[in-house]
């Protein structure tokens, strides 16, 4: 039997990230095609309300979801807002180019556990993943006018 300390005795952390997420995951998941300027408005409310961490899209092919075609347009928007923290999810090399690109300040790396979800939204297991990107990361670069 191994002797945990029980939970209150336990170190907390010092703070917690609530990042808003439902431009990407919220929107990808509908068939409907909310106006970029709608999307703005989602924006600023978010950061008036105090939000300042907002994942506001993804960098993926618009014929695979047309809901995020305007993710670098919406990154663009969100970094005019004082003290904002951009974030997106890249799914491959082409993501995390378009991110650093657009001027994100974080990049989320999709990696599922399971098997059959990796393979549904990536195309590679989760043990196909991993090395690949380790492979890509050298390569994700801003682009020459950007550095």
């Amino acid at each position: 039997m191994t002797n945990h300390p029980p939970p209150a005795a336990r170190a907390l952390p010092h703070s917690a990230v609530v990042r808003e997420v439902g431009l990407r995951d919220g929107l990808q998941s509908i068939a409907t095609v909310l106006a970029t300027e709608h999307k703005r408005e989602w924006i600023r409310a978010a950061h008036a309300a105090g939000q300042r961490e907002i994942e506001v899209g993804s960098f993926v092919p618009a014929r695979l979801l047309p809901q995020l075609a305007d993710t670098a347009e919406l990154v663009a928007f969100a970094k005019t807002l004082p003290g904002l923290f951009v974030s997106v999810l890249v799914p491959n090399l082409r993501g995390a180019q378009g991110a650093i690109g657009a001027g994100a300040d974080l990049m989320i790396v999709p990696l599922s556990a399971s098997h059959a979800h990796s393979l549904a939204n990536l195309r590679k297991t989760p043990d196909e993943v991993v090395p690949r990107w380790r492979a890509s990361a050298p390569r994700a670069t801003p682009p020459a006018a950007a550095r």
